[in-house]
């Protein structure tokens, strides 16, 4: 037997929170700024969503995106071997990246950090917001990230510290994959 997909983990998680708060998904789904349908989807394990939509969901339910990825203990230090990273797939690729998460083992966090990848091709960056602040740190290819009416183009070592509420969104330059390490801090 195969244990379920860290999407299907994020869904019964979310749900769980969402019962546990008494809140019905028309409730999270309109505090999220979301459909009451996507919503359903993600708590059943049937789509992934980009980290700004967890992160909506979250601040709805008054938790983290670490609550809905699966914090571990409650250890003041906690390593994350590469082989436990946690990555996702599924909807939030089809918006421009995959991610990784990298903080899921510690509990009680005040930041979310992530490894990114943008894949090479995309003709245009996706849009996103999201409450708090985000820090991107560029550790190869070519990024093009906008934010608002700002347009940055970044290279490796290159890092940019962003309010979440400006739309944002980047996309590889070139043929090769872009990969950053952004951390968020919720509001």
């Amino acid at each position: 037997m195969h244990p379920p997909s860290l999407q299907r983990q994020v869904g019964a998680r979310l749900r769980r929170l969402r019962r546990a708060r008494g809140l019905s998904l028309d409730a999270v789904a309109a505090a999220a700024g979301t459909s009451k349908s996507l919503l359903s989807k993600i708590e059943n394990g049937k789509i992934s969503s980009p980290i700004s939509t967890y992160s909506r969901i979250a601040s709805a339910l008054g938790s983290t995106v670490g609550d809905l990825l699966g914090e571990g203990d409650g250890r003041p230090c906690v390593l994350v071997r590469r082989d436990e990273r946690k990555p996702t797939s599924g909807r939030a690729s089809r918006f421009g990246y995959t991610y990784e998460a990298l903080g899921h083992k510690k509990r009680d966090k005040r930041m979310e950090p992530f490894l990114l990848r943008y894949p090479a091709g995309l003709a245009a960056a996706p849009s996103f917001t999201h409450d708090g602040e985000e820090f991107l740190f560029l550790l190869q290819g070519r990024l093009e990230f906008v934010h608002g009416g700002d347009r940055f183009v970044l290279g490796p070592g290159d890092c940019l510290y962003l309010d979440g509420r400006v739309p944002h969104g980047g996309r590889a330059l070139g043929r090769r994959e872009a990969v950053a390490v952004v951390v968020s801090a919720p509001a």
